[in-house]
């Protein structure tokens, strides 16, 4: 006697979700009986581990010939993840370029790999073909994936031409998701930086990523703001800190609300391009140590009667260790409330709406019991602010709203190195992990 078909399918999803290897478990349900057939194979090809020696299986199995007119394969509409980032030699710009072409009418997230994406390394063409056309096979594949939504391309080694990939980019309406390569592109000498007549990003755009050594060429992406794009990352890279990031910062600045810096420090005392005037709407913030005292809060940088940030949620990372001393919850809590006024009301800070604090285990901020009493003066302080900004509202503080208020405001340390940031519990009592 066999199960229904609906509680084989309730098993094979929570052993996609909670088995460390459910790709090779999910293989061995498939050999299993018909049923269970019917029931994984939608599990193990929709988001399939690459790399290796299982990539040319999986090429062999999703395109069973090179033209897809002659032979279809019934798992290519399976595939809605494309995680190529394992890949190092084992493919082409021919294969990516086909296998994103018979997954493109489910396709969802594409993640491209190192060497098998793009052309050869600009410079090296120029010299030896000046004339000839560049070929590159992944990026029109590409343009056809109208269902993607999450698009990294920060793992290409070799260069893409900039007005070819914008109108790549143009023609994926559903994207929200855009990581940049972090080598310089190939750029187009009949374009402008902020050119009006170029095509320009998906309106659908919501976060976008690049390296903090942004190549010039790559200007022309942001000649056209999406009016939804409201998360920016900024990650590390070889080089020094490029100007380029300065002039799109100005550009996106005003209406991102979920900032992530991630490179180091090029020197003491560095900070973006008048960030406090820039970021207005800022409500996340993840930094290192290092740009606490480099950037957003330093006291140098600081304007006496700047209006506090929007801010309500601050994470912390442990940092390069280019500074020598990491900063403390004391200097955070200065930073919420400066002291108080003739009538004992609190004078707002920069962070005067700071409720939710995460911090790297690495700055040791509970390794002492000074370190833990400052800790708690904090979480005491962000939920005696929410408290009140409750009452001011005319909203009835009640055991239930009390309950809710000291749930979701608080300081929380956290282990680097997997997790997320939804998985955070516990308070001060507790450690989670965050990547």
């Amino acid at each position: 006697m066999e199960l229904p078909l609906e509680v084989c399918l309730a098993i094979v999803v929570c052993v996609a979700r909670r088995h460390p290897r459910p790709q090779t478990s999910l293989h061995a349900l498939c050999l299993v009986s018909r049923l269970w057939y019917d029931a994984a194979i939608r599990e193990l090809y929709r988001a399939p581990v690459l790399a290796g020696r299982n990539f040319q299986l999986f090429v062999r199995t999703v395109c069973p010939s090179i033209n897809l007119h002659i032979r279809r394969s019934p798992t290519a509409p399976l595939v809605k993840v494309l995680d190529l980032s394992k890949l190092v030699h084992e493919g082409s710009n021919s294969v990516t370029g086909r296998l994103l072409g018979r997954v493109k009418e489910t396709l969802e997230v594409f993640i491209a790999p190192q060497t098998s994406f793009s052309c050869v390394p600009a410079p090296l063409l120029t010299l030896l073909y000046p004339l000839t056309p560049l070929s590159v096979n992944a990026l029109p594949a590409l343009s056809k994936c109208t269902y993607l939504n999450h698009l990294d391309l920060s793992l290409i080694s070799a260069s893409l031409p900039v007005l070819d990939l914008l109108r790549t980019l143009a023609s994926l309406r559903n994207l929200v998701f855009l990581a940049l390569p972090r080598c310089s592109p190939i750029p187009s000498p009949h374009i402008l930086p902020f050119d009006r007549d170029l095509p320009a990003l998906p309106h659908s755009l919501r976060h976008i990523q690049f390296a903090c050594s942004l190549h010039p060429a790559y200007m022309p992406l942001f000649h056209q703001v999406p009016p939804q794009l409201t998360a920016l990352t900024i990650t590390d890279a070889p080089g020094w800190y490029s100007n380029p990031v300065d002039t799109i910062i100005q550009n996106i600045g005003p209406q991102i609300t979920n900032l992530s810096l991630q490179f180091r420090l090029p020197k003491p005392g560095f900070m973006l391009q008048d960030e406090r005037r820039t970021f207005l709407a800022l409500h996340t913030l993840q930094v290192s140590a290092d740009h606490l005292f480099g950037g957003f809060f330093s006291p140098a940088h600081q304007e006496p009667d700047a209006p506090p940030l929007p801010l309500t949620d601050l994470t912390i990372h442990a940092g390069s260790g280019s500074i020598t001393q990491a900063p403390t919850c004391d200097f955070l809590y200065d930073e919420i409330v400066k002291g108080d006024d003739d009538y004992g009301r609190p004078i707002p800070g920069i962070l005067f709406g700071l409720r939710r604090v995460y911090i790297s285990q690495g700055l040791g901020w509970r390794s002492t019991a000074a370190g833990k009493l400052h800790a708690q003066e904090l979480q005491d302080l962000m939920i005696a602010l929410e408290r009140e900004a409750w009452q001011r509202a005319g909203v009835p503080v009640s055991e239930a709203v009390e309950r809710d208020i000291e749930r979701s405001c608080g300081v929380w340390e956290f282990v680097e190195g997997g997790g997320a940031l939804g998985d955070l519990r516990g308070g001060l009592d507790g450690s989670v992990v965050l990547p």
